[in-house]
């Protein structure tokens, strides 16, 4: 049976931190954008997971926590919907820059979930040159990438 303590030593986020990842994704999502451009597929699987654990420390920090370095047990710091939001960004269907971008955008989706309540709970600065400059760049760089990107 699974034990009910908490097995790492938990601090508050810091909110400049959250800040500094809120811009970084911008910014790794267009190296992505570079890495599929370039075929580079196993970059591009590098790529895709730095993304995913910004999006993993945002979560946590929305959850009251700093991401907890070296933990076994990132499970139980997520809720049942955050992992399985998540948890849909794991597996490509295929190795192809199709695939690439599907994930890409999943983590977006993601990303403009928590962003905003992040924001709003930590007092923050939106992103949202980096992010219209990302997306923008992203559109001129893979002829597939979304026209528009929805969330809600």
């Amino acid at each position: 049976m699974a034990s009910h303590t908490w097995p790492d030593h938990l601090q508050p986020p810091d909110p400049s931190r959250i800040e500094t990842q809120l811009a970084r994704f911008w910014a790794e999502l267009l190296a992505l954008g570079t890495l599929i451009d370039a075929g580079e597929q196993l970059l591009c699987s590098e790529q895709t997971a730095t993304l995913r654990a910004i999006i993993l420390e945002l979560m946590v920090g929305l959850n009251g926590i700093a991401y907890p370095t070296g933990t076994h047990h990132l499970n139980t710091y997520l809720g049942p919907s955050q992992r399985a939001a998540i948890e849909k960004t794991l597996v490509a269907p295929s190795v192809s820059a199709e695939a690439w971008i599907g994930q890409a955008v999943s983590l977006v989706v993601i990303y403009r979930w928590y962003a905003p309540q992040l924001v709003e709970r930590f007092g923050l600065h939106y992103p949202a040159d980096a992010e219209t400059e990302a997306l923008g760049r992203m559109r001129t760089l893979l002829p597939d990438w979304p026209q528009s990107i929805t969330t809600g």
